[in-house]
């Protein structure tokens, strides 16, 4: 049993302890199953909410109407839920009500893909309801009972099912990729916010180029922003390796890069998918600079940041792989630049006002502009006496 779990193994212990039953669930169980990295550890239980928090000193409650207790234990926290059972759910979002029940399996049976419907007990053993275990071994993406309901139940799962063929390097079924085709308009009723999570994880995925085709196959693109009408170029991204990349905004510059999408509809792009202004400000400029002819001026107006992401997806567009020591070199000619930005200069717009003795204008902007290309041109010395002379020569003071 990973040390995770161990970790977390009192919990157990202490709910069947007060004649609880209790399990670990969820994700965790599937990562150790397939010894990848486990991240949080959930638990269910057929204990009521009241009951969690009676036996627990430390917890907080983030959804008591809906069973889940957060505990906190030996400085971690630890989300635990009551078994249930979901009522009819409403606009293919969420449910109307939970009713707690006493059976795991029927807790397990409401979940979205059966990789997600196992459990463990404190023994360490498999519970596998629903084929998990085999649809592991075969690699496969196959919903909890019928696909069309858990859709209705939830759009979101049809996206959820393509992020997780992308990440896990899986394949849909037949049948879950036939009720994506047949229900993929529901997404229509899922909020961007919800949708732009799951997207993001399909990108970061080393799949991402499957689930991408998956995507403009099952025509599940049609609900997500922007993207209608983009089938062909869905597929051409679906080239690009965004696992490799590590900031979001560099995922999302590639990502708008190899769609084709421009410098002037970047913007509103991004925004549609709700994106923070930061991430779609550093997006949009790294997209911009992609396939950029490098001179001191390019490097100069781009900036460091800016200048290293644009480089890192260029060579992963070209040749598949960073080229750290390429990178290095870049990084050491931008250090190189006489002057990083206009704060640099050795004189300001107030010294040209003195030395010029004429009223502000745009003037001061124009010569502080002609002078940045004399330093960064190596025609200039960044110094303010050598500044003033140089003006002198070309009359300009």
């Amino acid at each position: 049993m990973e040390d995770l779990f161990l970790k977390a193994l009192p919990l157990l212990h202490e709910l069947k302890r007060h004649d609880w039953q209790a399990y670990f669930v969820g994700g965790a169980v599937r990562d150790t199953y397939m010894n990848r990295p486990v991240g949080d550890v959930d638990i269910a239980t057929d204990a009521p909410p009241e009951e969690i928090e009676s036996i627990f000193p430390k917890t907080i409650d983030v959804g008591k109407e809906h069973g889940t207790i957060i505990v906190l234990f030996d400085g971690e926290s630890y989300e635990v839920t009551t078994f249930r059972a979901e009522l009819e759910y409403e606009d293919f979002r969420r449910p109307s009500g939970v009713q707690f029940i006493k059976s795991l399996k029927e807790d397990l049976k409401r979940r979205d893909l059966t990789i997600n419907a196992m459990a463990m007990d404190a023994e360490g053993r498999l519970i596998d309801y629903f084929g998990g275990r085999q649809h592991i071994k075969e690699k496969l993406i196959e919903t909890v009972g019928d696909p069309a309901e858990r859709f209705h139940e939830d759009a979101l799962r049809m996206l959820r099912a393509l992020r997780f063929m992308s990440q896990l390097e899986f394949t849909l079924s037949q049948s879950t990729k036939k009720a994506i085709c047949e229900n993929g308009h529901l997404l229509a009723h899922i909020s961007t916010e919800r949708k732009t999570v799951e997207f993001e994880k399909l990108l970061k995925g080393n799949a991402a180029g499957q689930a991408l085709k998956a995507v403009a196959e099952t025509g599940l693109y049609t609900e997500l922003p922007g993207l209608a009408h983009k089938k062909e170029r869905i597929l051409t991204a679906g080239g690009f390796p965004f696992f490799k990349l590590e900031k979001r905004a560099d995922v999302w510059a590639a990502f708008i890069f190899m769609m084709s999408i421009g410098t002037a509809e970047a913007h509103d792009f991004l925004k549609a998918w709700k994106l923070p202004g930061k991430v779609i400000k550093q997006a949009a400029q790294v997209a911009g600079r992609i396939d950029q002819q490098w001179d001191v001026l390019a490097m100069y107006e781009a900036g460091e940041e800016t200048l290293i992401s644009a480089c890192a997806i260029q060579m992963l567009k070209d040749d598949q792989a960073v080229d750290e020591r390429r990178l290095a070199e870049v990084r050491k000619a931008y250090q190189a630049l006489p002057i990083k930005s206009l704060k640099d200069l050795a004189v300001t717009g107030g010294d040209l006002l003195r030395v010029r003795e004429k009223p502000p204008g745009k003037w001061v902007a124009d010569d502080l502009k002609r002078i940045e290309r004399a330093v960064l041109n190596g025609e200039l010395a960044n110094q303010k006496k050598a500044i003033e002379e140089w003006l002198d020569s070309c009359n300009q003071i």
